[in-house]
């Protein structure tokens, strides 16, 4: 049988208007009960913010000991804020079309709720987002020479992928 004897003749009129009825009933349902798109939550993480800049300053040190003419360094990276879990979220939205008098008005009513997993029904963590680098310190011996300063300057802000000014290097 072909696509073109499926569709042809009263049979083929038949089946048309069921499909097309079938696309026009779930598009109806769709609108009433209110379409669901997925966002998500982010909350705030703070027991190891200090643990992150801990991990920066340690392998900044350890990478800022290998450029020539640096002696002993001391590093210092402050962070903007902790990191954030974030959350999978379902978005309800109803939509509800009210008519009066005047004109047409239109009411919106959003609904969101955590996507829950498992049978404990903990939330469904998607990802960390890390926080960022506010700035960072750097003392070590040899900055006094405005080459090695400048290298060290550079170093860092590639490093932690922040502007030079942004760094502060002393001897």
């Amino acid at each position: 049988m072909t696509f073109k004897s499926l569709f042809s003749g009263e049979n083929g009129k038949r089946i048309l208007i069921i499909g097309a009825a079938a696309v026009l009933v779930l598009l109806l349902l769709s609108t009433a009960f209110g379409g669901k798109t997925k966002t998500r939550e982010v909350t705030e993480i703070s027991e190891n913010a200090a643990e992150i800049e801990q991990t920066l300053e340690r392998r900044l040190k350890t990478l800022l000991e290998k450029i020539d003419g640096v002696g002993s360094v001391s590093v210092m990276v402050t962070l903007d804020k902790s990191s954030q879990r974030v959350y999978e979220k379902n978005q309800k939205t109803d939509t509800n079309v009210k008519t009066n008098s005047d004109g047409g008005s239109e009411n919106t009513a959003n609904e969101t709720e955590t996507v829950l997993v498992g049978s404990a029904k903990e939330p469904l963590e998607v990802g960390v987002v890390q926080p960022k680098v506010r700035g960072a310190a750097v003392v070590c011996s040899g900055a006094g020479n405005p080459l090695i300063k400048e290298k060290v300057t550079y170093m860092v802000a590639k490093a932690l992928n922040i502007g030079i000014s942004k760094v502060y290097v002393t001897d």
